[in-house]
Protein backbone atom coordinates (compact mmCIF):
# COMPACT_ATOMS: atom_id res chain seq x y z
CA UNK A 1 0.00 0.00 0.00
CA UNK A 2 1.04 3.46 -0.89
CA UNK A 3 -0.12 6.98 0.82
CA UNK A 4 0.57 9.89 -0.28
CA UNK A 5 -0.88 13.05 -0.60
CA UNK A 6 -3.46 14.04 -2.76
CA UNK A 7 -2.86 15.70 -6.42
CA UNK A 8 -4.68 17.63 -8.89
CA UNK A 9 -4.42 14.10 -10.84
CA UNK A 10 -6.91 12.47 -7.67
CA UNK A 11 -9.71 15.10 -7.36
CA UNK A 12 -11.55 13.52 -9.45
CA UNK A 13 -11.43 9.90 -7.90
CA UNK A 14 -11.23 11.29 -4.82
CA UNK A 15 -14.52 13.32 -5.30
CA UNK A 16 -16.14 9.93 -6.13
CA UNK A 17 -15.23 7.75 -3.80
CA UNK A 18 -16.61 10.78 -1.28
CA UNK A 19 -19.83 10.73 -2.87
CA UNK A 20 -19.84 7.03 -2.60
CA UNK A 21 -19.30 7.21 1.00
CA UNK A 22 -21.75 9.90 1.77
CA UNK A 23 -19.89 12.67 2.03
CA UNK A 24 -20.13 16.03 0.86
CA UNK A 25 -16.53 17.32 -0.25
CA UNK A 26 -14.96 19.09 -3.10
CA UNK A 27 -11.68 17.94 -3.57
CA UNK A 28 -10.81 20.67 -5.89
CA UNK A 29 -11.47 23.11 -2.91
CA UNK A 30 -9.51 21.14 -0.30
CA UNK A 31 -6.65 21.05 -2.79
CA UNK A 32 -6.37 24.80 -2.88
CA UNK A 33 -6.91 25.85 1.29
CA UNK A 34 -4.09 25.87 2.93
CA UNK A 35 -5.22 24.34 6.80
CA UNK A 36 -6.10 21.24 4.56
CA UNK A 37 -4.33 18.13 4.55
CA UNK A 38 -5.60 15.15 2.21
CA UNK A 39 -3.84 11.56 1.89
CA UNK A 40 -4.99 9.05 -0.19
CA UNK A 41 -3.81 5.35 -0.51
CA UNK A 42 -3.17 3.01 -3.44
CA UNK A 43 -3.16 -0.67 -3.06
CA UNK A 44 0.06 -0.50 -4.82
CA UNK A 45 2.46 2.49 -5.65
CA UNK A 46 1.27 2.27 -9.58
CA UNK A 47 -1.93 1.94 -9.30
CA UNK A 48 -3.90 4.92 -10.99
CA UNK A 49 -7.05 5.35 -9.07
CA UNK A 50 -6.67 5.67 -4.93
CA UNK A 51 -9.06 3.31 -2.64
CA UNK A 52 -9.19 5.60 0.06
CA UNK A 53 -8.35 9.15 1.30
CA UNK A 54 -8.29 10.90 4.43
CA UNK A 55 -9.22 14.83 5.24
CA UNK A 56 -8.22 16.76 7.94
CA UNK A 57 -7.92 20.04 8.72
CA UNK A 58 -5.28 22.14 10.79
CA UNK A 59 -6.18 24.97 13.35
CA UNK A 60 -3.08 26.19 15.33
CA UNK A 61 -2.21 22.74 16.70
CA UNK A 62 -4.85 20.76 16.11
CA UNK A 63 -6.27 18.41 13.72
CA UNK A 64 -9.94 17.81 12.97
CA UNK A 65 -10.56 14.30 10.86
CA UNK A 66 -13.11 15.72 8.81
CA UNK A 67 -13.63 12.89 6.32
CA UNK A 68 -12.21 9.00 5.88
CA UNK A 69 -13.27 6.60 2.88
CA UNK A 70 -12.67 3.72 1.66
CA UNK A 71 -13.76 2.16 -1.72
CA UNK A 72 -16.38 -0.93 -0.45
CA UNK A 73 -14.35 -3.30 -2.07
CA UNK A 74 -10.69 -2.51 -0.16
CA UNK A 75 -12.62 -2.66 3.60
CA UNK A 76 -11.44 -4.48 6.42
CA UNK A 77 -7.68 -4.24 4.79
CA UNK A 78 -6.96 -2.13 7.56
CA UNK A 79 -6.59 1.14 5.17
CA UNK A 80 -8.44 3.19 7.12
CA UNK A 81 -5.96 1.98 10.31
CA UNK A 82 -3.37 2.98 8.02
CA UNK A 83 -4.50 6.46 6.93
CA UNK A 84 -5.25 7.52 9.94
CA UNK A 85 -1.15 5.74 11.82
CA UNK A 86 -0.37 8.41 8.87
CA UNK A 87 -1.89 11.72 10.30
CA UNK A 88 -0.83 10.15 13.63
CA UNK A 89 3.19 10.26 12.80
CA UNK A 90 2.07 13.64 10.88
CA UNK A 91 0.71 15.09 13.62
CA UNK A 92 4.23 14.11 15.83
CA UNK A 93 6.21 15.52 13.05
CA UNK A 94 4.63 18.70 12.97
CA UNK A 95 4.05 19.53 16.59
CA UNK A 96 0.17 18.78 16.94
CA UNK A 97 -1.21 18.65 20.02
CA UNK A 98 -5.08 17.20 19.53
CA UNK A 99 -6.47 15.17 16.79
CA UNK A 100 -10.56 15.89 16.71
CA UNK A 101 -13.40 14.14 15.15
CA UNK A 102 -16.91 13.18 14.90
CA UNK A 103 -18.45 10.10 13.72
CA UNK A 104 -21.67 8.24 13.69
CA UNK A 105 -22.83 6.53 16.77
CA UNK A 106 -24.33 3.57 14.79
CA UNK A 107 -20.71 3.01 12.94
CA UNK A 108 -19.00 0.48 15.18
CA UNK A 109 -16.31 -0.48 13.00
CA UNK A 110 -14.89 3.89 13.00
CA UNK A 111 -15.64 3.38 16.37
CA UNK A 112 -13.74 0.57 17.19
CA UNK A 113 -10.51 1.99 14.78
CA UNK A 114 -10.63 5.23 16.84
CA UNK A 115 -10.61 3.42 20.45
CA UNK A 116 -7.93 0.86 19.50
CA UNK A 117 -5.70 3.91 18.61
CA UNK A 118 -6.07 5.60 22.06
CA UNK A 119 -8.80 7.96 20.62
CA UNK A 120 -11.66 8.76 23.73
CA UNK A 121 -15.21 9.11 23.56
CA UNK A 122 -16.56 13.22 24.53
CA UNK A 123 -20.03 14.70 24.26
CA UNK A 124 -22.49 13.38 22.27
CA UNK A 125 -24.26 15.45 19.20
CA UNK A 126 -27.68 14.78 19.22
CA UNK A 127 -28.84 14.70 15.76
CA UNK A 128 -25.55 15.95 14.23
CA UNK A 129 -25.79 13.48 10.88
CA UNK A 130 -28.20 13.72 8.44
CA UNK A 131 -29.57 11.10 5.80
CA UNK A 132 -29.80 9.67 7.92
CA UNK A 133 -30.60 11.69 11.30
CA UNK A 134 -28.35 10.72 13.74
CA UNK A 135 -26.09 11.46 16.76
CA UNK A 136 -22.24 11.89 16.57
CA UNK A 137 -19.77 10.88 18.93
CA UNK A 138 -17.20 13.51 19.62
CA UNK A 139 -14.01 12.03 19.91
CA UNK A 140 -10.06 13.20 20.50
CA UNK A 141 -6.54 11.83 20.99
CA UNK A 142 -3.72 14.41 22.75
CA UNK A 143 -0.94 13.37 20.86
CA UNK A 144 1.89 13.41 23.88
CA UNK A 145 0.11 10.65 25.64
CA UNK A 146 -0.28 8.60 22.25
CA UNK A 147 2.34 5.87 21.10
CA UNK A 148 3.36 7.94 18.06
CA UNK A 149 5.07 10.35 20.65
CA UNK A 150 7.19 8.78 23.28
CA UNK A 151 8.36 11.60 25.04
CA UNK A 152 11.86 12.57 23.53
CA UNK A 153 12.48 9.83 21.30
CA UNK A 154 11.48 8.59 18.07
CA UNK A 155 8.08 7.78 16.60
CA UNK A 156 7.23 3.94 16.95
CA UNK A 157 4.30 4.29 15.09
CA UNK A 158 4.44 0.99 12.59
CA UNK A 159 4.86 2.41 9.05
CA UNK A 160 2.26 1.57 6.60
Amino acid sequence: MQISPMTARDVDAIHELATDCGFHIEPKQELERSFAHCWVARLQAVAPQPVAFLLAWQAADELDIIAIGTALAARRRGIGRALVEHLLRYAVEVQIRRVILEVRASNAAALGLYRSLGFQEGRVREAYYSEPTEDGIEMSLEINEHPCAPPGGESQCLEA
